[in-house]
């Protein structure tokens, strides 16, 4: 699951960040086209024990939209893609989708 490495990789960051310290907050920016039920749950999973055991995830979403050949740039959902390829919204066809940061810290407390 991709959704488990970005977290973990998150985790380990506001652990070193924390420096040790009780975190009560871990704010992020994350792609649309990723599912955020699976990042909270992977977040709850990784964080459970340690200094981000009552930390909330707070999740900005980042929109990213998809040049589709039918002029289409409206923003895929989750579901609509899988690896690089993104199903249009407007129009159905499948097409390459740029790659995204996927997940980015923006705030520990």
């Amino acid at each position: 699951m991709h959704e488990l490495s970005l977290v973990a990789e998150l985790v380990e960051a506001c652990s070193q960040r924390a420096g040790g310290a009780p975190v009560s907050l871990v704010r992020v920016r994350c792609a649309t086209t990723i599912p955020e039920a699976a990042l909270r749950e992977s977040f709850r999973l990784l964080a459970a024990d340690g200094p981000l055991a009552a930390a909330v995830l707070e999740i900005e979403p980042l929109e990213v939209p998809l040049a589709c050949p039918c002029g289409s740039t409206a923003a895929p959902a989750a579901t609509d893609v899988v690896g690089h390829l993104a199903v249009c919204p407007s129009c159905g066809a499948v097409s390459a989708h740029a790659a995204t940061p996927g997940l980015e810290l923006l705030e520990v407390l």
